[in-house]
């Protein structure tokens, strides 16, 4: 079982991208997802998932980085024009578990899939998303204001991709 990404894309276009896309990362990140992936193909009995957005509740991630900021700063900027589909690791667990005990007995399932949550939404959405459920959950957040702005207001040495969609 090997995980990769959405960066193994150039993150271009408006639609979600299907397993059979050419690939073409946008930066080291996706480069090596894309070699790990190259490797697993190796093994006759491989499966492939790429996600994208992954949350915990445990580790870092995008939803708690913005629980953590949302306490302690009244105003923040989040990015408006990055598209993607968060995805709960607990969902990326049980359809592995499901998928290893499928494949055991039908090896020809091996192969690459793409493994994320329904839907799509930004950055800005997201988070503005998890200050509701927060606050509705008697969390007390500084934040009153979340303004929405472009990937150029924060750059980043690795390039980011837009449409982060897979189907």
């Amino acid at each position: 079982v090997h995980y990769s990404t959405d960066y193994v894309f150039d993150g271009s276009g408006e639609r979600p991208w299907v397993e059979s896309d050419q690939t073409a990362p946008l930066n080291v990140y996706g480069e090596t997802k894309l070699a790990g992936e190259h490797a697993a193909e190796l093994c006759a009995r491989h499966l492939i998932f790429r996600t994208s957005w992954v949350y915990a509740a445990r580790g870092a991630n995008f939803a708690k980085t913005m629980l953590r900021v949302g306490k302690e700063r009244s105003e923040m900027s989040v990015i408006n024009d990055q598209f993607g589909a968060p995805t709960g690791a607990e969902l990326l667990a049980d359809c592995t578990a499901h998928a290893i005990r499928t494949a055991q007995g039908k090896p020809e399932v091996a192969g690459l899939y793409h493994l994320i949550a329904s839907g799509t939404t930004t950055w800005f959405d997201y988070a503005q998303r998890v200050f509701a459920k927060a606050r509705d959950a008697g969390v007390e957040l500084a934040v009153t204001q979340v303004k929405a702005v472009p990937t150029s207001a924060f750059p980043t040495p690795a390039k980011r991709p837009h449409n982060s969609r897979l189907d």
